[in-house]
Formats: C-alpha cells, sequence, structure tokens
C-alpha cells in the first residue's frame, strides 16, 4: 500500500469515520479504521458494531490522491487521527514498510505505526439500495434532532427511550422523544409518501448530525435492523431498537384551563440563575403565577434559595402555582426558539405545555414535581 493524500481531505475522512469508534469495543480490530487501497481511490470503513461508517476518497483536485500501490490495513483510529493531526504539511505520504508497519510521513515528520491484518476485520454490509431510499433536507433532519433528541432518556432501564421514534404516514414524518417524565414533539411535511416506524437511538443520531452539518440533502435507507444515511461518498448505517415505543399522543392533554404567554430569553436568564441550587441532585423551581408577573423560587435542604420575578405578556385563568424541573423547562424553551413563548397548563399536577403561538408543529411537555410546603 502506497498512497499520497492532501492532508486536509485525510483528515476531514478520519474525523468523520472516528465518530464511529467505541472505547469500549468487543473486538480489538474495531478500535481501528480500515483502510482498503485500490486504483478508484481510498475507502475506510470503521464501526463500533451500533454504528459504522464507509467513506470512500476518489481522485479529484480537492483530495490531491496519487495511488502507487493498492493494500489494506487496520490502523487505530486514535494514533492515527493524532499522527495526521500533528503532522505540519499540506500533503501526507502513507506506506506499508513490512507486513502490517506503516510509515505515515509529511514535511520534516515521519512517524511508523503497527496496524492490523484487514482479514481481523468484520464484513460489514453497506448495501442500502434495495431499502427504498428517500432524500430529505438535510436542515429538516437537523431540525429534527435539534429539537427532540434531548428529551430521550439517558438510562438504559428502558433501552427504547434512549431514542427518537420516526414515524412516517399522510406525507408527515412525526418525531417523538421522551425520558418519562417529558416529551419533546415534532412533525414536519414531506412531499414523499412514506410509511415507516422506527426508532433510533439518540446518540447514533447527534453523531450523524454533526456529521451532515455541510450537507443540502441527505438519502435514508431503512430496513428492520438498520437505517442508513447516504451523503458526499459516505455511507452512516446505524442499528435499531427493537421494542415498540409507547403510545406518547395520550399525553398530551387537550384541554387546558390557564395558558401563560411570555419571554422566552427572561424565562431562560432566570431559570439559568437557579441550576446550581440542587435538592437530591435535582434542580425544582416553583412558579407563582398571576395576570400581571411569574414568581419563580427555587431552594433546598442547606438553605440556598433564589427569588425571581418576571413580567407576564399575557395569562388567562386562575392563579396557579406549580413546580417543575428547571433544565427541563430551560431546554423545553430553547427547544421552541421563539421570542415568546406559549406555556399551557391543565392544574398544577398535570403535565404543562410549551409551544409557539399558533404551532403545534413542535410540542415540548414537562410533568410537574409534587413540593411540600
Amino acid at each position: 500500500m502506497n498512497f499520497k493524500i492532501s492532508k486536509r481531505e485525510f483528515l476531514d475522512a478520519i474525523s468523520l469515520s472516528s465518530r464511529a469508534i467505541s472505547s469500549n469495543t468487543p473486538l480489538p480490530s474495531l478500535s481501528g479504521i480500515k483502510i482498503s487501497v485500490d486504483d478508484n481511490g481510498i475507502t475506510l470503513i470503521s464501526s463500533d458494531s451500533n454504528i459504522s461508517i464507509k467513506k470512500t476518497i476518489v481522485k479529484s483536485e480537492d483530495s490531491a490522491l496519487i495511488i502507487d500501490e493498492s493494500g489494506e490495513i487496520v490502523l487505530d483510529a486514535k494514533l492515527l487521527l493524532e499522527i495526521v493531526r500533528k503532522i505540519d504539511s499540506e500533503f501526507i505520504d502513507v506506506e506499508t514498510i513490512d507486513g502490517t508497519l506503516i510509515k505515515i510521513s509529511g514535511g520534516n515528520s515521519e512517524f511508523k505505526i503497527n496496524g492490523m491484518l484487514p482479514e481481523e476485520y468484520p464484513s460489514i454490509n453497506f448495501d442500502y439500495t434495495s431499502n427504498n431510499p428517500f432524500k430529505l433536507e438535510t436542515a429538516l433532519f437537523n431540525q429534527i434532532i435539534n429539537e427532540t433528541a434531548f428529551a430521550c432518556s439517558d438510562k438504559e432501564i428502558k433501552p427504547v427511550l434512549t431514542g427518537v421514534n420516526l414515524k412516517a404516514k399522510d406525507h408527515k414524518i412525526y418525531a417523538n422523544a421522551t425520558d418519562s417524565y417529558r416529551l419533546a414533539s415534532k412533525t414536519i411535511n414531506i412531499d414523499t409518501d412514506l410509511n415507516f416506524d422506527i426508532t433510533v437511538p439518540a446518540k447514533y443520531l447527534n453523531e450523524i448530525y454533526h456529521a451532515i452539518a455541510n450537507e443540502d440533502e441527505v438519502t435514508i435507507a431503512i430496513d428492520k435492523q438498520k437505517i442508513s444515511f447516504v451523503f458526499n461518498d459516505t455511507i452512516v448505517d446505524t442499528r435499531l431498537l427493537d421494542d415498540e415505543y409507547p403510545d406518547v399522543s395520550r399525553l398530551i392533554p387537550s384541554n387546558f384551563t390557564q395558558k401563560l404567554v411570555v419571554s422566552s430569553k427572561e424565562m431562560i436568564n432566570a431559570i439559568d440563575r437557579t441550576l446550581f441550587i440542587k435538592s437530591d441532585g435535582k434542580n425544582t423551581i416553583k412558579l407563582n403565577i398571576n395576570n400581571e408577573k411569574i414568581e419563580l423560587t427555587s431552594s433546598n435542604q442547606n438553605f440556598i434559595s433564589s427569588f425571581e420575578e418576571i413580567k407576564v405578556i399575557s395569562f388567562e385563568g386562575s392563579p396557579l402555582e406549580i413546580s417543575c424541573s428547571g433544565k427541563y423547562l430551560q431546554d423545553a424553551i430553547k427547544a421552541v426558539d421563539a421570542d415568546e413563548i406559549t406555556i399551557s397548563f391543565s392544574g398544577e399536577l398535570k403535565p404543562m405545555v410549551v409551544k409557539k403561538e399558533d404551532d403545534d408543529s413542535l410540542i415540548q411537555l414537562i410533568s410537574p414535581v409534587r413540593t411540600y410546603k
């Protein structure tokens, strides 16, 4: 194996491939990136058995790729990334010296690294063409992730809740994420009439979010076990969660007794000033609301307390006192991303709904917390 390539192109490809590398891998070879070189270009494959990435670099003006000899090797991803990053040169030379010993050089720097045999790397099927691929604007996909994935559970007690449920029907995609205490629900309109119901682990969706940030659109293909994302000579496969996702639509109240309209910025800043006040590791805030103001208080057993007063833009209904997680409410307001937000209530012990006025495409639901005076 012997090739020369633009450092920028090679570093970008390695950085992308490293997103599929886990520090706790079941197979030693999966700590590495499999590099395959032939006359057509270079292919990098990486995987942790849950997410797999195939990146192809073809000969072009940008890649400045020159291939002198074909070959394959598996190189430790972390070492490879550090070596290429450190080399102070516009171009990188990669050459097999003997067996699995690889020389990586550029400018005045030269590194030698021992690789692994390509036969030790598991075979991964990246075929997606038979799974009815469709295209989606990257901006829409990233909007779904931004507005829902944060609400997934970070605990494996109910594995299906660690993912975002994506359901398509009637020219719409419905995205839902919940950890049982909050819910983020997003609906987008699409031109294609699709039909699927899958749950994708949130941590892998976040990796894809970063990987496709500079793309205009992404091709998506789905089968029973995985979802594939195809863009810019790259294929990213992630496994799906098997369990049936709960029916979260029944959690959203249909009737409300109070409705609050308030400045998003003022609420976010007020909550932010209380986040350090925690009881049993949680930040709980109490909202005392009437048609003039919100009194926001927080305290803990160490006698640390805070008080904030915020003017309301409008409030309908009888005065209300309700408690909830400060972080959950702040996350919900940030996700809605509007100058003013509407918070609707059905009572002090029923979930509150945060959204933009007259816009039901994004709903953030938060369960209240019972507090004792």
